[in-house]
């Protein structure tokens, strides 16, 4: 009986995927969300875009939004938001999101290949000014902001966090719960928080 239900139930989530994805999609489009073919989104992701702003999706991109779609700590929809006039956050091909956080305020490149784990963040701004006086009074220019490039081929463990001005090299892996603060080199391993080096990964062949 148990396996009769499973089946049943599984037939129902692939019938409903199908017009749930195209619905999702749709909704991309008409905020103005640019994407490339092979788009897989298979539920509603949660998307913002200031005017003035922008957000482009490369070819073959995999966003993920429910638990279902990926057990491994989906605990809410992937956020794409472009939070100001001038606000560019692009995204590779080939890039996998599973239930992420990518604030833009300024400028966020995500290129080819890169894996964000369930729940990571990136974030290329404070938020918030550091000055108490500037928070009290909600004064939000004082608040800093700096680019943030991920390069290809890089894996960001889930619930890691990546802030603002760093730049992650080639191939490099962002253990999961690390919180990166500084560059990181092409090649490595980095974990902890901060985030350190703990090992050098031998560069392609």
């Amino acid at each position: 009986m148990r396996t009769l239900v499973h089946r049943v139930m599984s037939l129902l989530l692939r019938a409903t995927r199908g017009t749930s994805g195209i619905a999702a999609k749709y909704h991309l489009r008409a905020i103005g969300v640019k994407y490339g073919k092979g788009l897989q989104m298979h539920s509603l992701a949660f998307c913002r875009i200031h005017p003035g702003a922008t957000i482009t999706i490369g070819e073959n991109v995999s966003i993920r939004n429910r638990l279902a779609e990926n057990p491994a700590g989906v605990c809410h929809r992937t956020v794409l938001v472009a939070a100001g006039t001038g606000a560019a956050l692009k995204i590779g091909n080939h890039v996998g999101i599973s239930g992420a956080v990518i604030w833009c305020s300024e400028r966020i490149v995500i290129e080819d290949y890169v894996n964000l784990g369930a729940g990571s963040m990136v974030y290329d701004t404070d938020f918030h000014p550091v000055e108490y006086l500037a928070r009290r009074n909600s004064h939000p220019g004082k608040t800093k902001t700096a680019p943030v490039h991920i390069e290809r081929d890089v894996f960001i463990g889930a619930r890691a966090i990546i802030l603002k001005g760093v730049r992650i090299g080639e191939r490099s892996i962002v253990g999961a719960g690390s919180v990166v603060v500084k560059d990181v080199p092409n090649d490595c391993i980095v974990c902890g928080v901060p985030a350190k080096i703990v090992r050098k990964l031998p560069p392609p062949q």
